[in-house]
């Protein structure tokens, strides 16, 4: 039984240190590639490790160990903010045609993006479809059917409020595609940041409509409010510190006169102060000043009785 659980334990290490080796080996071939190899690394002891570890199945010795994690430290500040980890997300072993390189973690993560931004659009585009039809025959149905008209007026009223949440989370797709096509092209795509990026997703569908609905309550002409709806609520989807800013700045409004006196530090400019002891000059003094600066002065010229001749 004691034979078995070492046999068990020593089968884990190796199976954490040859994971450990490959990734010490993703991020110094990455760095081999990118032209940022440090000198301290030397790619042919990595590879008699690998020789020796993941080929021949021996194990590896403590100097070599304590090697690769020198190697992994120095790597991964060196390549920061890409990392072994976003590397293994990115990476297609025997990639034959561009749809292999969707089946990695990234490339699911982009599809996704790409069908949240492909609904959103599709629902934006059927709700001004709608609005369009509605106030095109709305006095028709006003006067040929009431019930038919009530219920049409009630859809077009939730359709209304819906559309900045749609466009917030159309500009809130787009800011993640954007973002990871630059994960992408930098392999820094961190598979743990996607429970991040669904939470971007929804702050950005909420602030989109929210930020509407703050706007528009605010005394504006209804024609005005129909023509930014959409930019609205696309910039507050695509960037929720927009909405952020306009909730500090109702807060700050609806504070009483003297918190927001005291809330706020005031700076003064410094001031400086003249020194009492020296005496102002008088206009006489500067009349006096200028006259000699400008007149020439001149000086009679005397011989002495040694230079004179007799």
């Amino acid at each position: 039984m004691t034979k078995s659980n070492d046999q068990q334990a020593d089968q884990k290490h190796i199976t954490n240190l040859t994971g450990f080796l490959k990734d010490v080996m993703r991020l110094a071939i990455y760095a081999v590639e990118s032209g940022s190899l440090p000198e301290d690394i030397h790619m042919d002891e990595l590879y008699r490790m690998w020789d020796t570890k993941v080929t021949q199945k021996h194990a590896l010795s403590d100097d070599d160990v304590a090697y690769l994690q020198k190697c992994y430290l120095i790597l991964s500040r060196q390549l920061a903010p890409t990392t072994a980890i976003s590397l293994r997300a990115t990476e297609c072993k025997n990639a034959r045609s561009s749809k292999d390189y969707m089946n990695t973690d990234a490339g699911k993560h982009v599809r996704n993006m790409w069908f949240a931004s492909f609904i959103a659009l599709a629902m934006i585009i059927l709700m001004n479809f709608y609005q369009y039809i509605f106030e095109f025959n709305a006095s028709t149905w006003a006067t040929e059917d009431a019930s038919l008209f009530s219920k049409a007026t009630y859809l077009y009223s939730l359709v209304t409020t819906l559309t900045p949440f749609m466009y917030g989370a159309f500009g809130a797709s787009i800011f993640l595609l954007r973002q990871a096509e630059t994960q992408l092209r930098e392999r820094t795509f961190d598979p743990r940041q996607l429970p991040e990026f669904r939470n971007r997703l929804v702050l950005g569908t909420l602030s989109g409509g929210v930020i509407v609905l703050l706007y528009s309550s605010g005394g504006i002409t209804e024609t005005y409010v129909k023509i930014t709806e959409a930019a609205l609520g696309f910039i507050g989807g695509y960037s929720i510190d927009l909405l952020f800013a306009l909730l500090d700045r109702v807060v700050d409004a609806l504070k009483p006169e003297e918190k927001r006196s005291t809330c706020t530090p005031v700076t003064r400019a410094p001031t400086f102060s003249r020194p009492q002891n020296r005496a102002q000059p008088t206009q006489s003094t500067q009349r006096e000043k200028e006259e000699k600066e400008t007149t020439p002065q001149l000086v009679p010229v005397t011989t002495k009785e040694s230079d004179s001749v007799g």
